[in-house]
């Protein structure tokens, strides 16, 4: 393994992410490759999947997490109508257009039924493009007490299923021994990502969230093992060292709502442009995903019901119930990383989103004084000078300018 990074001491940042650049940049042909040995790749678009099963199948797991590309977005028009959200018309475009190797290298698609326009995804995938689709259900009701276990006793049967149609599809039935292992690696890019991404929360900081959200979406495409071994360097790279003082005077902002894909930049570069600082963020393609580990009773004991219990009851998805534990975990999330404002990001279309803004934005005005902005927008760049505008004028007001 490579050593730690060199730093300029000028730019303290210089050459952190480099060796991890350069590593994702083999993926594509190191996943051809693999599958010239036998092996398969499974992607999945939602984090409510337990990519756990995938790995102990022996097969690779893909998190098909991309957006910001308007080519692929219009193409899944021919099959989505076009007021679905940009993220469920591009997952049926990148088919259409083949412009995705990730796509194209994919054997089978894992499709959680989070919403109605994910659910025809699944149909396209399956009846259009002829790839095996493996389905799983979740429910609807989620409550931090526990007090319906109907839901969880349904998730895990569901969780059953998938397993045998993965192991099906690998060639080999999934053992309990395997999925141990799995969990173990998990966890541990959990835990690593639990330092990258609350290394940021103090004032004056190495990583930026831009970084860090960076090195996030890189374990989607990545070898698992090998992705563990990269945030290793990257931890061992930043520790112990003094970050330089923080005196840019940018607005900290929290970005949370809809899906932030691999490639959806446009909100990120805006609000960086116009003077504010991303801190962190509530999105399901970010700081959610390494907030919760499996316990170490899915390691020595029942394996389905650990992984059922980790996934089921993180922090719920604006498709389930349980909206007062969003309300509070964004809340935790400002007050502990100093946010000073709150972009909520909807990608149009995306109803489960949009239909809660109203609430959060009550509560976060009333009970912590917090001033948000909503931005609604799709993967065209034609609005990039009206958003600008909004995005300009929310930071003054917070500057009190």
């Amino acid at each position: 393994m490579a050593g730690p990074a060199v730093f300029d001491t000028a730019n303290p940042t210089a050459g952190l992410l480099d060796h991890l650049d350069e590593r994702l940049a083999k993926e594509l042909a190191l996943i051809a490759e693999a599958k010239q040995k036998g092996q398969k790749v499974i992607g999945y678009f939602c984090p409510y999947l337990p990519e756990e099963l995938i790995l102990a199948g022996g097969m690779l797991p893909v998190r098909l997490a991309f957006g910001g590309e308007l080519e692929s977005s219009v193409a899944g028009e021919e099959y989505l109508k076009a007021y679905s959200c940009p993220v469920s018309r591009s997952c049926v475009g990148y088919q259409v257009t083949g412009t995705n190797e990730y796509y194209n290298l994919v054997d089978a698609f894992c499709v959680t039924q989070t919403c109605e326009n994910i659910k025809h995804v699944q149909e396209y995938l399956e009846k259009r493009f002829t790839k095996p689709v493996f389905r799983l259900g979740l429910p609807r009701t989620c409550d931090s007490t526990r007090s319906r276990p109907q839901s969880i006793e349904y998730f895990k049967g569901e969780l059953q299923s998938l397993r045998a149609k993965l192991g099906e599809f690998g060639g080999r039935p999934i053992r309990d021994l395997d999925i141990r292992r799995a969990i173990t690696l998990c966890n541990n890019i959990r835990e690593k990502l639990r330092f990258i991404y609350e290394y940021p929360d103090q004032r004056h900081t190495l990583l930026d969230w831009y970084d860090s959200f960076k090195i996030t979406q890189a374990g989607f495409l990545m070898n698992r093992k090998d992705y563990l071994k990269e945030l290793e360097l990257i931890e061992r790279s930043i520790i112990g060292r003094k970050p330089p003082v923080e005196a840019d005077g940018k607005v900290r902002m929290l970005l949370m709502g809809s899906m932030l894909g691999i490639g959806d930049h446009k909100i990120p570069d805006l609000i960086k442009e116009t003077g504010g600082k991303i801190v962190t963020d509530n999105t399901c393609t970010g700081i959610s995903n390494s907030r919760k580990n499996v316990t170490v009773f899915g390691i020595i004991g029942d394996t389905m019901e650990a992984l059922a219990e980790r996934y089921l009851y993180n922090v719920p998805c604006p498709c389930m119930t349980d909206l007062d534990r969003r309300l509070k975990r964004t809340s935790m999330i400002i007050q502990d990383y100093a946010v000073e404002g709150v972009i909520y990001y909807n990608l149009k279309y995306c109803d489960n989103w949009r239909t809660e803004y109203p609430i959060f934005k009550d509560y976060l005005q009333k009970e912590l004084k917090m001033p948000i902005l909503l931005i609604e927008s799709d993967y065209s760049p034609s609005d990039v000078g009206t958003i600008r505008t909004k995005i300009e004028a929310f930071i003054e007001m917070i500057r009190g300018i």
